[in-house]
């Protein structure tokens, strides 16, 4: 997968939490849910267009931030989409929700109300945190 520049909506939108394997992760910005983003590295602009290899790769990766984000936000419910209607390029939305969060049981996207955003002590955390959960599953991983 050749690396891509992110969407400029996504670049307002979240702050960029880094790489895992050939995906950029990124997070909103507005802390009212856990709201994570996965920019695949390629081309493609619907997820029935990447190579088997690449879906694969997305999928494991989306996978292991759901469970980061029910483990580490104690999410009740992770929500899992790949909607392009207004940034074309290929993302995957994982947004933990649970009953009392500022949209339940609504979807987010619209009515997620303004909130100031995410402080850098909070980034770190979370960066920390994802870091050694994702270190922690490769491990056991490679153990199986």
């Amino acid at each position: 997968m050749a690396i891509l520049q992110i969407h400029a909506q996504l670049q307002a939108d979240c702050h960029d939490l880094g790489r895992i394997a050939s995906c950029q992760v990124l997070l909103h910005t507005n802390p009212g849910v856990p709201w994570y983003i996965v920019v695949p590295e390629t081309a493609a602009l619907e997820l029935h267009e990447l190579t088997l290899r690449e879906r694969l790769e997305v999928d494991r990766i989306t996978d292991s931030l759901a469970r980061f984000i029910k483990h580490h936000h104690r999410s009740q419910r992770i929500n899992v989409a790949a909607i392009g209607n207004r940034v074309p390029q290929l993302h995957i939305h994982v947004v933990g929700r649970s009953p009392g969060d500022p949209c339940w049981p609504d979807v987010v996207w619209g009515n997620l109300p303004p909130a100031a955003a995410r402080c850098m002590s909070e980034l770190r955390a979370i960066q920390t945190a994802l870091d050694g959960a994702l270190a922690d599953e490769s491990e056991r991983c490679d153990h199986s």
